[in-house]
């Protein structure tokens, strides 16, 4: 490098000295480079010299040694290297370093230095000096040791520096020594270091002799020497003139002045120093750091006080005093005898300066003020200051603050005293601020002195005392008439002193001119906002602010730019209001400028705006609401403009028209800012202002620059293109035309001025766009305005590399539509990619893409699978023609992962129309590329969607693998080496796929393989290399990895191989890892990641592959830590590590299986995973039914849960059945692990779990065990051991109630059905094969006839368990196409029904029940056969006591009731499980004859069940009370009473309210007596806590409820009176704790909306509504995806409080029990969709019958009616939607649209078994989601409004309905088909239990049952007698009935027409 010309050898040694990170390695890298080439004189005279003389080394070496520039250098960069090492660097060498650092010090006065003029900033001897000082201080402040050696060598530095100035030549001295004193003072003042006392008194003697008087003169003659000398020569001049030019320009003359102020400067440094000791910060050192520092820390701290007992250093002090203030006063004297300013070489102003401020830190250091010094100080700060020099007063202001600080006596007179010297009229506050971007120094020093002394000063409130004082001053100094009165602003002032300066404001304000009039309020207005901000009191501000807005607009020009400008100081520390505030006052003067104004004070408001805007980063909360305000401005500006102009035509507006475009330099400014981004998501507000701007700019010409002066607005163009940069999509998706109507009649533009440009903007555009010249003549005048905006932003946008936003304009369908505009507009866009190619083009040969290119790219692509189809139009081909025209683009790996990424989305998007078929997902994000899609619901369109892209991928990557193979393929193979473990449908991707197929194609760049593929009939790639290159990558990234991990430090052993096996060490410390890991598994307490796991598991492998033998410890734990997470993602990571092992080495194979065989035994015997009992099967009746909307969450976390609690099981089973086909063979051992394995499952049959998505695993299971056997050697009795199992297995899948496949996974439901059909096919094969005795378990005597026996036995088993498998898939079939598709397929029937004759069904039934009697028991119902059903029935009778764990038994004993002719062992019901809580009520009825052991069971029941679930049934409990003859009924009922408060209150008021059969309480029900004494008795037993709980809670709901009566007298009159009078008693309503509403017992009322009462429509009675406070209690899971117990699903469950405002109707002469009933049912059907995982949507609300026709009612929240929305002139349901939700293709429309088919589909079966009459409009809401709920179940079962059945017995499906759905082709409605009949077929089974709880409250006397018939007719609209496909289609027959049924449309036409509820 020495090589190296100019300054670029020092400048590459400085970076390489400054950028040391904390690693070894750099510093190692500099310190070796570096550190090496450090020379000295000594050395370098020892190379040039070869003989030296020992006994006379001095004579030998000269005095001066020459050294060139680049060993300079390199000592330079040597110190340099030393102040950034870090301990790490130095430690251990310090003692070199410093010695070497002090003989490059010591030797500096002897180098002769060479004549080079290879620096830009400072001379080679300066920079030597200035590194090698610096880095001894910085050194010896970390190593204080070192510090007297360090300071010593400073000092004989400097001594000796002094003599060589006296005896070297001129040209030396004024090169060499001064710069390098330079570079000491540079150091010193620059370098922090803890110097002492003796240490500065040290300093300062040496210093002293630097500035006696003939070094001085000696310094100042230099270069008048070398001049006269007259012996230099040319060349020699031209370098002494550059050299000192260099340091003129610097400001540093070199001169002996200069050197003077140098000393003051470095002695008050270190001195402050000294007072102030610094702390020691890594990094590097800035000029006159040091000083700054100590400086400012004088002023912010009180200085410690020194211990000065020394009288010589005190002495030392008051004479550095006494010369600093002679320095001054010298300096005064000769200034003031000049007649002009003092030369720059004088060096005066700095040198009085820096006297001031070392006078002033000796004072601090003698604890006392110098008298001279404070007098001189006062002199300078007032209107008689001999020196107006800004530099001197700013110093005198900093030495005061410094005084102050130490000395606060004098503090308030130095208040005083400054505020007196602010508001005097000095020149020395005159400044311009048009000119200057800051107050003037002495201004903001004067100000922050202030602060100092007003805080320091003793007394209260002086802050606000001093803010108004100088507040009057500006008051005082406006241009107003002088005023006494209004002179001073009114405040309390306290000082005496205060007051006379008050008085005598005015006075003395009246003999001055207007010029210093002004000038006082200049300075006093940059004073008071200095001290506002110094204060940062938001009083203080506020006020401040408030003074100067009023004198804003009345102040002279000038001094209105000073306030403009002060004010953009204080917004920028205000609170929001006061900017706000501020803002807006700049926005009035600027809306209001006159451009005739001759003040110009829009300029000035203009130029505050803007740097208001350029410097609002300080608050970047207000750049929103800066924003809008100018744009609102800018808007408000274009509007008056065109105003002024309609108003007349001749006026000249173009000054105007300029000052609008003014305005965009604040906004650019604005916008500037890197942390604003205000296209992202930008609020509505803030798009139509933009659209606003952007309208205008076209509108005035803005964009195309013509009638533009050139020069005058050269800025505009620029400044436009930065702010489309920042401009947000100015179209954006919404409902109906709302932007259609922006574009064509926008506000901001008046029409009557656009049209008389209409002409102008049509030309422009047509000159864009020729082709669409016909089109543009019909678009309107705001048409023409969008498509030139669109145009010229966009172009705009592209030319800056920013072309996605271009998509933007066609995602609104109401410009689509416009033909015309449309067509316009893909002609802009087409110009617009046009223009973009053409300068990527440009850019692309200056390699100067822009940067943001690859992100555009990407959101380009991603745009390309836009909702609205013009939109991906555009977006394809504007990616698609970038892409062709620029292939290798596709050399960025962040598009490519881009198109692979969203390849695989589009994939999943597609597959999730069969994972989750009736609930689409609509966003899809990729982690990998942080890209999130959103997509249509329509799986045609994301088909079509993926096609196209799949498409355009191909002919990419083609054109790709073209151009740079090597480059793609590279970035394929870093995409397809992605470390993931996926399973299941995820472990395929699309994008891998074309991943993989690019990657191994041939490029035509090899030609020969080309050419060799092409010739060959064999297709070829480069498969090989692909998979060699990712895995050699793979394995040297692992290996280096390792390397790293292990910590070698041997550099020379990097290219050999690893170590092959493990160290012992490293085995234990991998043991010891795994075992504290399996611990932490244990215990819960593990806070690994999936990620965490992995990698140890596979550490763990690659260890035992590394191993000679096995090492049995490392099995088990890489098999026991998988299985003890037991979650999908820790087994899939246990599977690759198992099958590399097993690869690798085939000896671990059994070691391994032994150990799988371990854990899977494990989990049966901790019943884990498959094994599992907590998700099997249970009647939804066995939950607690609940009144709440269906929770998609809820379902979703089931469907988890299940999910991860099986999926373990399934995968290992995938993994054990391909080790099985491996080791069938030739793998004995392995064979017998897997036989124990099976042979063990199947003796737990009884714990595998009977979950519906079980199936599969379950029958996987048995296809394993089924190839075992077949794959097996075995002897007979073996052989059917292991069979027998397997039956076994099988049969128990039938033992519980037949199940639907869970949730809406066709591809679950295909694969139950595939694996099932499978196990068909063997179980038809299947045969006995009888092998030869082979084991001590067979004996041949016997084997014969065993063989006989076996194969008997298996034949009689394998009948009936065919039968179940083809019944299982036959129903799975229907639910899988419940419409019956064709195309989906048919059904799959089997034939052994069919061939089963009647009379075989006795011998299958007989054999089930041997095998298992819950098979044979639900076998009756799967088969719709009645000797089936008599012989199950004969079993249970006979053989009671086998079924006595199974409750669906039961009906089987005792059947529909009790006939004394049928024997029956009912004994054993005493032992019976327990039935259903609402099937155990139907016990207590008459057909059961009051049988004591059936009450018994029935109590038994009733009791053992939670209260929480019979809690549910409270109706039909107290009417078994009517048959409860024996008080069974009424013990349940007292003795719950007692355990749960609020089952008693709930109970009470339904007894009170089944006491009457009427509405108005006037015929009694035959049970009213027994509910009046249960009522009484239960009320009596209530003591203690539970009766003042009863009591609380009865008085506040009758407190509500007497609402009503009181509201009786008022039915005749208004509604604002009846209102009015409920809110006088809601007003006298308390709530007490713990109350709640009789609707909501699962919260508690914590208050009321006391305005919230609202009289309902009643004729006759006061019904109300009100508004409650409650508080509930809900479960939240707290997940995180990543961990390893809690991930994959699983989660920590929490109970969380939360509030909700709950409206209640408090109903008076309704019978709500009706209500209650159709609830029940609805919420019974809602626990039945959310078992089966159907996520239908109902919402039960509560309702509580109280009393007799009186109750409480739940209003559905954020609901509207149907009749609502009629009344809004809302056309149909298709209008209301687009309107709340957006538009068709919007997410939050297709969202609310599935709600509406899911809730629709739900209550259409809910109508249809219910037979809910009465829907009209008003009985139909629609909530805030978009789910129709029905309400208001007046009319039930068999009767209709007014006694006629008037409407269809299906359902309400209406036109509107339909249409909505998307019409009745679509796939809408197809889906709600679909849902319909699923409903209705998940319903079927529980019919019965449906059934009774109706049935129960027939003896009601409800009008709406009509006796047994109406059960009857109930029952048959289960269609209870057909098999599931036969009543899917009898679903789907209801379905086609119900459909736009001309009886619901004219039930519609009849509610309109007789009660006004209009239907359209």
């Amino acid at each position: 490098m020495d090589c190296l010309e100019l300054n670029i050898h020092q400048r590459i040694l400085t970076d390489i000295a400054s950028n040391i990170g904390d690693g070894n390695d750099d510093g190692l890298y500099a310190k070796g480079l570096i550190a090496p080439k450090v020379q000295t004189r000594i050395e370098r005279q020892e190379m040039g010299t070869k003989e030296a003389v020992e006994d006379d080394e001095d004579d030998d070496i000269p005095e001066r040694v020459y050294m060139s520039a680049s060993r300079v250098h390199c000592n330079i960069a040597f110190g340099e290297l030393v102040v950034n090492f870090s301990d790490v660097h130095i430690n251990g060498t310090v003692d070199a370093v410093v010695g070497a650092l002090l003989d490059v010090l010591q030797d500096i006065p002897f180098i002769q230095f060479d004549k080079s003029l290879s620096w830009q900033d400072w001379a080679l001897p300066d920079q030597v000096v200035y590194s090698t000082v610096s880095a001894l201080l910085r050194i010896s402040s970390n190593n204080p040791e070192y510090g007297e050696r360090a300071t010593s060598a400073i000092f004989a530095y400097i001594s000796q520096t002094i003599e060589k100035i006296q005896t070297s030549s001129s040209f030396d001295a004024l090169t060499e020594l001064t710069p390098a004193l330079h570079g000491l003072y540079r150091a010193i003042s620059s370098t922090s270091y803890p110097w002492t006392l003796s240490q500065w008194e040290g300093l300062t003697l040496r210093l002293k002799e630097l500035c006696s008087g003939s070094i001085i003169d000696r310094l100042n003659r230099l270069l008048v020497d070398i001049l006269q000398a007259g012996q230099a020569d040319a060349e020699t001049l031209r370098f002494v003139q550059t050299f000192i030019s260099r340091y003129i320009a610097q400001g540093r003359p070199l001169s002996g002045y200069f050197m003077v102020c140098c000393v003051l400067e470095m002695e008050w440094t270190v001195l402050a120093q000294v007072l102030a000791p610094p702390t020691f910060n890594r990094g590097p050192i800035a000029e006159a750091a040091a000083a700054n520092k100590a400086w400012l820390s004088l002023t912010r701290n009180l200085v410690p006080e020194l211990d000065i007992s020394n009288e010589a250093t005190a002495s030392a002090l008051k004479t550095t005093i006494i010369y600093a203030m002679g320095c001054f006063t010298d300096l005064l004297v000769q200034i003031e005898e000049m007649e002009c300013e003092p030369s720059m070489d004088t060096y005066a102003w700095e040198t009085m300066s820096e006297s001031l401020k070392l006078a002033s830190v000796c004072c601090l250091a003698l604890r006392e003020v110098d008298e001279k010094l404070y007098t001189r100080i006062l002199l300078l700060l007032s209107h008689e200051s001999p020196v107006s020099d800004n530099l001197v007063q700013e110093a005198a202001l900093k030495a005061t603050t410094v005084l102050v600080r130490s000395f606060p006596s004098i503090a308030y007179n130095m208040a005083v005293h400054l505020r007196r010297f602010v508001t005097s009229p000095l020149p020395l506050f005159e400044f311009e601020f048009a000119s200057e971007n800051r107050a003037p120094p002495p201004l903001v020093a004067a100000a922050k002195c202030i602060a100092l002394c007003i805080r320091l000063a003793p007394g209260d409130d002086l802050i606000m005392s001093n803010m108004y004082s100088l507040l009057n001053y500006i008051a005082a100094t406006s241009k107003e008439t002088y005023d006494a009165s209004s002179f001073h602003m009114n405040y309390p002032f306290t000082a005496e002193s205060d007051h006379t300066a008050m008085h005598s404001l005015e006075s003395g304000l009246r003999g001055l001119s207007e010029d210093e009039r002004r000038l006082i309020g200049i300075s006093t207005i940059s004073v008071v906002t200095r001290l506002a901000i110094e204060f940062q009191i938001e009083e203080v501000t506020r006020l401040t602010i408030s003074m100067l807005l009023q004198r804003l607009r009345s102040a002279e020009p000038t001094v209105e730019a000073v306030i403009a400008y002060n004010l953009v100081d204080l917004a920028l520390s205000a609170p929001e209001s006061s900017f706000v505030e501020v803002i807006r006052a700049f926005s009035t003067i600027n809306r209001s400028a006159n451009p005739d104004d001759p003040r110009f004070s829009n300029n000035m408001v203009l130029a505050a705006q803007t740097r208001l805007a350029r410097e609002l980063h300080k608050r970047p909360e207000f750049y929103e609401s800066y924003l809008i305000e100018l744009l609102t401005l800018f808007a408000d500006k274009g509007i008056s403009i065109q105003n002024l102009k309609i108003a007349n035509h001749h006026v000249q507006t173009e000054d105007m028209i300029e000052q609008l475009a003014s305005l965009l330099l604040p906004i650019d400014a604005l916008l500037s800012h890197d942390d604003f981004s205000p296209q992202i998501h930008a609020s509505a507000e803030i798009v139509a202002l933009f659209r606003n701007m952007w309208f205008l700019c076209v509108l005035f010409n803005f964009t195309s620059g013509e009638d533009r002066d050139a020069t005058a607005m050269d800025w505009l163009k620029p400044a436009l293109s930065r702010v489309a940069t920042k401009t947000p999509p100015m179209v954006v998706e919404e409902s109906h035309d709302a932007i259609a109507s922006d574009v064509e009649y926008n506000s901001v533009i008046r029409q009557e001025y656009a049209q008389t440009l209409i002409s102008k903007h049509r030309t422009c555009l047509t000159k864009h766009i020729a082709l669409r010249a016909a089109d543009i003549r019909y678009l309107s005048s705001g048409q023409v305005i969008f498509i030139l905006t669109m145009h010229d932003i966009e172009s705009l946008r592209s030319a800056a590399g920013l072309p996605s936003s271009l998509v933007t304009y066609f995602v609104n369908e109401s410009l689509n539509r416009h033909d015309a505009l449309s067509a316009c507009m893909d002609s802009v866009a087409e110009k617009v990619i046009r223009g973009c190619i053409n300068d990527l083009n440009a850019q692309v040969v200056q390699q100067a893409l822009p940067k943001t290119l690859s992100l555009e790219l990407r959101d380009l692509v991603i745009g390309s699978t836009h909702r609205i189809l013009k939109a991906r139009e555009i977006a394809s081909k504007y990616v698609n023609r970038l892409i062709t025209s620029f292939p290798s683009l596709m050399c960025d790996p962040l598009l490519v992962f881009t198109i692979l990424e969203v390849l695989t989305l589009l994939q999943r998007a597609c597959e999730n129309e069969f994972i989750d078929e009736y609930n689409p997902v609509y966003e899809y994000h990729s982690e990998r590329s942080d890209i999130t899609l959103q997509l249509s619901d329509n799986y045609q369109v994301r088909n079509d969607i993926l096609s196209q892209l799949r498409r355009n991928a191909n002919s990419w990557f083609e054109l790709a693998l073209g151009r740079a193979p090597m480059e793609l393929q590279s970035t394929l193979q870093k995409y397809l080496a992605v470390n993931q473990s996926t399973s299941g449908t995820e472990s395929a991707e699309l994008g891998a796929s074309v991943a993989a197929h690019f990657g191994k194609a041939i490029g035509p760049v090899h030609r020969q393989l080309t050419s060799l593929s092409s010739s060959s009939q064999w297709k070829m790639d480069t498969a090989k290399t692909l998979a060699s290159q990712i895995a050699i990558k793979g394995y040297f990234a692992g290996e280096a990895a390792g390397v790293r991990l292990a910590g070698r430090k041997s550099s020379d052993k990097l290219e050999r191989l690893p170590p092959l096996a493990a160290p012992s060490y490293e085995i234990s410390a991998l043991r010891a890892k795994l075992s504290s890991t399996m611990a932490e598994i244990r215990g819960k307490s593990s806070t690994l990641t999936v990620h965490d796991l992995r990698r140890l598991l596979f550490r763990c492998a690659a260890a035992l592959i590394s191993l000679e033998s096995c090492e049995y410890d490392l099995v088990h734990y890489l098999v026991a830590l998988p299985f003890g997470v037991a979650t999908p993602s820790a087994i899939a990571a246990g599977i690759e590590v198992w099958s590399w092992v097993i690869g690798e080495k085939a000896n671990l194979e059994i070691p391994l299986m032994g150990e799988l065989l371990s854990a899977w035994s494990d989990t049966i015997k901790q019943e884990k995973g498959l094994f599992s009992k907590l998700l099997n099967y249970e009647d939804p009746f066995y939950s607690s039914i609940g009144y709440s909307p269906t929770n998609k969450e809820e379902i979703d976390r089931g469907m988890a849960n299940a999910r991860r609690m099986l999926t373990p099981h399934a995968l290992v089973l995938q993994m054990l059945f391909s080790r099985l086909q491996a080791a069938r063979y030739h793998r004995p051992g392995v064979m017998l692990l897997i036989q124990h394995l099976l042979l063990r499952s199947a003796r737990a049959y009884k714990y595998l779990s009977t979950h519906a998505m079980a199936r599969e695993t379950r029958f996987a299971l048995l296809l394993f065990g089924f190839e075992t056997l077949k794959s097996s050697y075995l002897d007979s009795y073996c052989e059917n051991t292991l069979r027998e199992g397997l039956y076994s297995v099988a049969y128990s899948w039938f033992s519980v109630r037949p199940q639907w496949s869970h949730g809406a996974n066709r591809v679950q439901m295909d694969a139950d059905i595939k694996v099932l059909s499978e196990f068909l096919s063997y179980l038809q094969t299947d045969v006995v094969r009888g092998s030869p005795a082979i084991s001590s378990l067979s004996s041949p005597i016997y084997l014969n006839s065993r063989a006989s026996h076996y194969a008997n036995r298996m034949r009689n088993i394998n009948h009936p368990l065919r039968l179940l498998v083809e019944n299982e898939i036959s129903r799975l079939s229907v639910w899988l196409n419940p419409t019956n598709d064709p195309k989906r397929g048919g059904d799959l029937i089997g034939n052994t029904e069919k061939t089963t004759a009647d009379t075989s069904w006795s011998g299958i039934v007989r054999t089930l029940w041997q095998i298992n009697p819950a098979t044979a028991i639900h076998l009756t119902e799967r088969f719709k056969n009645g000797m089936a059903r008599n012989e199950v029935g004969k079993m249970v009778r006979s053989s009671t006591v086998d079924v006595l764990n199974i409750p669906e038994a039961l009906p089987f004993l005792i059947g529909e009731r009790l006939d004394p002719n049928v024997r029956r062992d009912l004994k054993h019901l005493l032992l019976w499980a327990p039935v259903p809580p609402v099937i155990a009520n139907t016990f207590f009825e008459r057909r059961y004859n009051n049988d004591p052991i059936v009450l018994q069971y029935a109590h038994r029941v009733l009791e053992q069940h939670p209260v929480e679930l019979t809690f549910f049934f409270i109706p039909q409990v107290v009417q078994a009370l009517r048959y409860d003859e024996l008080g069974y009924v009424a013990r349940f009922i007292f003795e719950t009473a007692k355990i749960s408060q609020l089952f008693c209150h709930q109970i009470i008021w339904n007894m009170k309210a089944n006491c009457y059969k009427d509405d108005a309480a006037e015929l009694e029900d035959p049970m009213k007596p027994i509910l009046d004494r249960m009522t009484v008795k239960v009320v009596e037993s209530l003591s203690g806590d539970a009766r003042t709980f009863y009591d609380r809670e009865f008085s506040f709901f009758n407190e509500v409820t007497s609402i009503s009566g009181k509201l009786k007298p008022y039915i005749k009159k208004t509604k604002p009176e009846k209102k009015a009078k409920i809110d006088e008693e809601m007003a006298k309503i308390n709530v007490d704790v713990g109350v709640y509403l009789p609707s909501n017992p699962d919260g508690v009322v914590v208050d009321i909306d006391k305005k919230s009462g609202r009289p309902l429509q009643s004729h006759a009675k006061a019904p109300f509504m009100a508004t409650f406070k409650v508080r509930k209690e809900r479960i939240e899971i707290d997940t995180d995806p990543d961990s390893l117990l809690d991930g994959d699903g699983g989660g920590v469950e929490k109970r969380t409080e939360y509030d909700v405002w709950q409206q209640a109707m408090f109903k008076v002469g309704d019978d709500c029990r009706q209500d209650v009933l159709a609830l029940q049912i609805i919420a019974m059907f809602k626990n039945i969709f959310t078992s089966n995982g159907l996520t239908l949507y109902l919402f039960p609300y509560r309702v509580t019958a109280t009393a007799p026709g009186c109750g409480v009612i739940d209003v559905v929240p954020n609901a509207t009616s149907r009749d609502e929305m009629g009344r809004a002139k809302v056309n149909d349901l298709l209008d209301f939607f687009i309107a709340k939700y957006g538009g068709q293709d919007t997410i939050a429309f297709q969202r609310a649209r599935l709600n509406f088919i899911q809730s629709m589909a739900a209550y259409s079966v809910a109508c249809y078994i219910l037979q809910i009459k009465d829907r009209h409009n008003g009985n139909i809401l629609i909530d805030g989601e978009g789910h129709i709920v029905h309400v208001d179940f007046g009319f039930l079962f068999d009767i209709g409004p007014g006694g006629v059945k008037f409407e269809p017995h299906s359902f309400k499906l209406n036109h509107e309905m339909v249409v909505l759905m998307g019409g009745r082709y679509s796939q809408g409605y197809q889906l709600f088909q679909s849902l319909t009949v699923k409903a209705f077929l998940a319903i079927r089974p529980y019919a019965e239990q449906l059934i009774d709880t109706v049935q129960l409250m027939l003896d009601t006397g409800l009008p709406s049952f009509k006796g047994e018939p109406t059960i009857k007719r109930l029952r048959d609209r289960f269609a209870l007698h057909l098999n599931e496909r036969q009543a899917a289609e009898w679903m789907m027959g209801i379905i086609r009935n119900a459909h736009e049924n001309v009886r619901s449309t004219a039930y519609d036409e009849f509610q309109r027409l007789q009660n006004g509820i209009p239907y359209k």
